[in-house]
């Protein structure tokens, strides 16, 4: 019995000196306060989101818009011209009498000069007339003008206009203007005249001289206009 006693307290020996020391008890940290969880939660937080890429929005480009001025065109000035402001003048004031009586449209020769200087030469510009021509005035002769007669004749059977330019010896420049719807006879200065004539829409163009108390023929046909010599 004894040895048996004996034999276990050995055998705890040597077992008790190959186990390991026993460690000792592990020590715990003390707990930390919740505002110093709270504080470092904060900075851990901070530093979290300054350490991120931010996104950089790249500047857009504006359009530029130009918008144009308005630009004022200058407007030229007229500059009026007393001639013509009294050749104006001279053809309100006059009326025509009759239908059937052709109006003598004549230009005053001293006024004629005075627009030749002041805008050079004038070339009547005529419109035929479709339907019922009216006669055009440009003034009255002066007194005692030397003239001629003029025979006027449409056989064309269509509507007929006709514009003279007589010019003087003197100088004296004049401008007669007739419908010619049958036949009749006018009183033209003497001198160099250049007509133009209208009929049924065709123009014509010639000239002549005109003497003193001398006369003229002029026939309108459709295809041509005749001028007979003086008688």
């Amino acid at each position: 019995m004894k040895r048996l006693v004996f034999v276990s307290l050995l055998f705890s020996a040597v077992i008790g000196a190959c186990m390991p020391a026993l460690t000792p008890s592990q020590v715990y940290p003390s707990p930390i306060s919740e505002a110093d969880l709270q504080l470092t939660a904060a900075v851990l937080s901070q530093q979290t989101l300054q350490s991120l890429p931010t996104n950089t929005i790249s500047p857009s480009e504006t359009p530029i818009v130009n918008t144009p001025s308005a630009t004022f065109a200058a407007t030229a000035t007229e500059t009026s011209n007393p001639a013509l402001e009294t050749l104006t003048a001279t053809l309100l004031a006059l009326n025509i009498t009759s239908e059937d009586t052709p109006a003598i449209t004549e230009a005053i020769g001293t006024l004629s000069e005075e627009v030749d200087i002041q805008q050079g030469s004038i070339t009547p510009s005529v419109t035929a007339t479709i339907g019922n021509p009216q006669p055009i005035t440009h003034g009255t002769l002066p007194p005692n003008l030397p003239s001629g007669r003029i025979i006027l004749f449409n056989k064309s059977h269509a509507e007929a206009y006709v514009s003279f330019r007589c010019v003087t010896k003197e100088g004296y420049v004049t401008y007669l203007e007739y419908p010619v719807k049958k036949n009749f006879s006018i009183s033209a200065p003497a001198g160099e005249c250049i007509y133009t004539a209208w009929v049924g829409g065709r123009q014509f163009s010639g000239g002549f001289s005109l003497s003193v108390d001398k006369s003229r023929t002029i026939t309108f046909y459709k295809d041509k206009v005749q001028v007979t010599n003086e008688k």
